[in-house]
């Protein structure tokens, strides 16, 4: 029995562009982008043969012609990415029942218990051949002890590359890399890092005022730390986009979101529904997690259990802008979702009381609650909120 786990991170390549070219071969090796060809549409993604001219993904195809004057730009095809992602996920799960998607064109395998004697790289290389030959699309492959290197190591070469990051390698590969490349720390949060001499990864794994580093990233500062190092007990899990026993809503945006404030309001907005619905229901929730699709759709999610069970539209809101932060990446934003977790009736809860705080207080505060929600209601906005006591 082996003594780690051998995770392989999968990642499709400029995954629209590569299924417009399976389709058409004849775009093949030419520049192209997928979007709206108009002055004022955005590209969701472009080749390589286009990134070679400093055209991107969320970049509008006014400023991709400017750069490229000979770039083809197709027209989205959802049904088309969809199929091809479908055809991706059934071949994987060939190689072994542990596939965990992570979003349409990538997905985590823990292929420990199914390697049959075949070397960890030969199987990527495998699969790697297996998908170009058979689907026309090229991927990249991270091998890893967990989960964190492995999705670190498939972005190290691409196209078509196989990386290899263990433990003892993070030193030499990953600390030099700028913390900005490290897979959840938010673009919002890299300045901020930098203020403090946190200019890569190493910086981070070795910064020791670990008080003055929580101020920001919070609740999620050992972690960050732990992965720095290599370290990270997330395990790849089959079932993880399931939701079970949850309360969310989410909104897809035709036209794009593009503003930071844009996607806040939104969010506020998500918020209060799952917070009425939360209402509606009696229950309250101890787990908030926030899910970002951008116009490339690429996708993030983030999850934060609260101190409490909670039901408070203030309290919630405030952890839904912590974990947007932290998601929020600089291109149009296609879909937000805002979840809750963990959910328990309000009368299986119970509030901690002291000498100070007796039965009639609680009850007192509950009514707060019901009028605040009822006077809100009746504006269709949080206009009214708690006070805090001073």
């Amino acid at each position: 029995m082996k003594k780690y786990r051998i995770i392989f991170h999968v990642d499709l390549n400029a995954f629209f562009a590569s299924c417009e070219e399976a389709q058409d071969p004849s775009l093949k090796d030419k520049p192209i982008g997928i979007g709206k060809n108009s002055d004022r549409g955005i590209l969701t993604t472009a080749n390589y043969a286009a990134r070679k001219y400093g055209v991107t993904s969320a970049m509008n195809v006014f400023e991709a012609k400017r750069r490229c004057p000979h770039l083809l730009v197709v027209p989205g095809n959802m049904a088309l990415y969809q199929e091809y992602s479908q055809k991706f996920f059934e071949y994987l799960r060939t190689i072994t029942s542990m596939v965990e998607p992570a979003s349409i064109d990538e997905a985590y395998l823990d292929v420990t218990n199914d390697l049959n004697d075949l070397h960890p790289l030969d199987l990527a290389k495998k699969i790697q051949k297996d998908l170009l030959d058979t689907l026309k699309l090229p991927v990249s492959i991270g091998i890893a002890p967990n989960r964190f290197l492995a999705k670190m190591a498939s972005d190290m070469k691409k196209p078509l590359g196989v990386t290899v990051l263990r433990k003892r390698d993070i030193e030499e590969k990953l600390w030099p890399l700028k913390i900005g490349s490290m897979y959840g720390i938010g673009k919002k949060t890299v300045p901020n890092l930098r203020l403090i001499g946190i200019e890569t990864i190493g910086d981070l794994a070795n910064f020791k005022d670990h008080e003055k580093l929580s101020k920001f990233l919070g609740n999620q500062t050992e972690g960050f730390l732990a992965k720095a190092w290599g370290e990270s007990t997330a395990m790849v899990d089959p079932t993880r986009a399931e939701t079970v026993h949850s309360v969310g809503n989410s909104k897809t945006f035709e036209g794009f979101l593009h503003s930071y404030e844009a996607m806040l309001a939104a969010l506020t907005k998500l918020t209060e529904t799952v917070v009425s619905r939360l209402h509606k229901k009696s229950y309250a929730a101890k787990s908030i997690s926030v899910q970002v699709r951008y116009a490339d759709f690429s996708q993030r999610s983030k999850q934060v259990a609260l101190p409490q069970h909670s039901n408070d539209f203030d309290e919630i809101l405030e952890m839904v802008e912590h974990l947007f932060e932290d998601l929020y990446e600089e291109k149009a934003v296609h879909l937000l979702g805002v979840s809750s977790s963990n959910l328990e009736k309000q009368e299986m809860l119970f509030k901690q009381l002291n000498i100070f705080e007796p039965k009639e207080a609680m009850e007192k505060d509950t009514h707060l609650t019901r009028v605040l929600d009822s006077i809100n209601k009746n504006y269709k906005k949080p206009l009214l909120k708690r006070g805090l006591k001073k």
